[in-house]
């Protein structure tokens, strides 16, 4: 993985970044990733335990008799078993919780560094999942939700910020990708749990939601370890300790030409920074903050979020048995990692543009079969047959790998290297609260959405995804291979945005080529 002697373009000239991927950045980025971990073993686990009657008898009594009343007698509206607000207020609430402490974790994470940000999310998730697992009543349940969403709203705002930053520019897009890595691996590791625990009745449910305890026991750890980014150390006034970070990460002292990139980078913020969050919304903010925005708004719409977080109850729903809902949960879960290891081998190489727009294209297609084989295979509210069970869960994997090795690790990977540095805290924290905002309304949504909607629903999300390719390919730039320091390049030559960009003194006089 050596780039010794990558060349980049910076401040008008080719230059020369010495140094290699060292063991300590993978091993950096591989930690940071676990909050990754955190999310997708969330979403696996809490898809699941909402299917599983020990849990929803303690607390979602209300679920268990319309399942009895519409899907084991075999008569009502399969699609609308599960359609109970206090059942999707709880599993949304994370989100409408992370929106909020994403916006407090972006100062913080400015201010005192990514680590502490890091630091803060590791607490926060092992006192949430300590409530969560010995809750006796609904409210202890909510607030243990409250904290784990606390934490995530800093961990995913400041472990993409650091990945991107201490990884060097060639493998950025790579080692970014650890991060929608380690979310498919939570998936795919609570849906198997969740598969053994559902038969250890009454308190399996209690195992499921207990074991996060061990990666927010890794994260608070790394919080505590790692050392905090050469960018972050600079722009606190610790030189010499952002010196000797940068060091060791490239793996050579002769670190002279990067780091007095960082120093420039560095000082341009400071002058600016004090009023992060007033100027992220002008001047050569304004496109990348737009751009993100939007992102993250259309990633809620590909359906993502639906499929994966409500998969095994959408299973059930269509007429799987809960140990079969469980399994083929397993093995979406499991798909979706080895679509991000595929992403993971082509984000560098084939650009950001190129796999989003594919990526589209498979979810719209996945999503139109999908359609079609319910609106067809289910009339008059009867289970669907097996081998159309089977035909649909061939699309909706289809669906999830497309997303999976597209939109999903970009989701991250794009708003943490778009910024200029001065902004780049402010602007990711706000994009990320944007998706958390966008991912609670969806989340809230589904289950009323699929009610009322049915095989209508996917018509919905397939048209979002047929429009998403026009929005990438004519409006988000290619970020490959360009170094963090000298994002701003991208933006002043981008046939639409170079418009907004203010003149400030600044002269293009980078090369074309090498």
């Amino acid at each position: 993985m050596a780039s010794r002697g990558d060349v980049v373009v910076a401040n008008g000239e080719f230059k020369h970044y010495e140094g290699h991927t060292t063991v300590y950045v993978v091993l950096a980025c591989f930690l940071a990733s676990f909050s990754g971990l955190m999310f997708g073993y969330d979403i696996g686990i809490t898809g699941g335990v909402a299917q599983m009657n020990d849990f929803l008898e303690k607390f979602f009594p209300v679920v268990v008799v319309n399942k009895e009343l519409e899907y084991e007698s075999g008569k009502g509206n399969l699609y609308c078993q599960y359609n109970n607000q206090h059942l999707q207020a709880y599993i949304s609430s994370l989100y409408l919780v992370g929106f909020a402490s994403t916006l407090v974790a972006a100062p913080i994470t400015r201010l005192y560094g990514r680590k502490t940000s890091i630091l803060i999310a590791g607490i926060s998730f092992l006192i949430g999942v300590v409530l969560k697992t010995s809750a006796q009543n609904l409210a202890m349940l909510v607030l243990g939700r409250v904290l784990y969403g606390w934490g995530l709203g800093f961990s995913n705002q400041a472990a993409p910020l650091y990945m991107s930053e201490v990884a060097p520019f060639k493998w950025r897009g790579r080692l970014t990708y650890l991060f929608q890595l380690s979310l498919a691996i939570g998936a795919f590791c609570a849906n198997v749990i969740n598969y053994g625990t559902s038969r250890l009745v009454p308190n399996g449910w209690r195992i499921s939601l207990g074991l996060a305890g061990i990666p927010a026991i890794i994260i608070t750890i790394s919080g505590i370890i790692l050392s905090d980014t050469p960018n972050s150390l600079v722009h606190r006034g610790k030189q010499e300790a952002g010196r000797k970070g940068l060091e060791k990460m490239r793996g050579t002292t002769n670190v002279d030409i990067e780091f007095e990139d960082i120093l420039i980078a560095s000082n341009q913020r400071s002058a600016k920074e004090s009023n992060a969050f007033k100027n992220v919304w002008k001047g050569k903010s304004r496109p990348p903050l737009i751009v993100s925005c939007i992102f993250q708004i259309f990633n809620q719409f590909t359906g993502i979020n639906d499929l994966t977080f409500y998969s095994p109850v959408l299973f059930s729903t269509l007429g799987f048995k809960s140990g079969g809902a469980l399994f083929t949960a397993t093995v979406l879960a499991g798909l979706s990692i080895f679509s991000v290891l595929v992403g993971l081998s082509l984000i560098d190489k084939l650009g950001r543009k190129a796999i989003l727009v594919e990526g589209n294209v498979q979810m719209f297609l996945s999503a139109v079969a999908i359609a079609i084989i319910l609106r067809y295979g289910l009339q008059d509210e009867v289970r669907l047959s097996h081998p159309l069970a089977i035909i649909l869960v061939v699309f909706v994997c289809l669906f999830v790998m497309g997303w999976a090795w597209s939109w999903g690790p970009c989701e991250w990977l794009i708003p943490s290297e778009i910024f200029p540095l001065e902004t780049r805290s402010a602007g990711l924290s706000i994009g990320v609260s944007v998706n958390f905002l966008f991912s609670f309304v969806i989340v809230e949504s589904f289950l009323s959405m699929l009610c009322s909607l049915k095989w209508g629903l996917f018509v919905f999300f397939a048209i979002w995804n047929f429009f998403m390719p026009f929005f990438v390919l004519l409006y988000v730039p290619e970020t490959k291979g360009v170094p963090i320091e000298e994002m701003e390049l991208v933006w002043r030559r981008h046939w639409f945005w170079k418009r907004f960009m203010p003149v400030d003194n600044y002269i293009d006089n980078s090369p074309q080529k090498p």
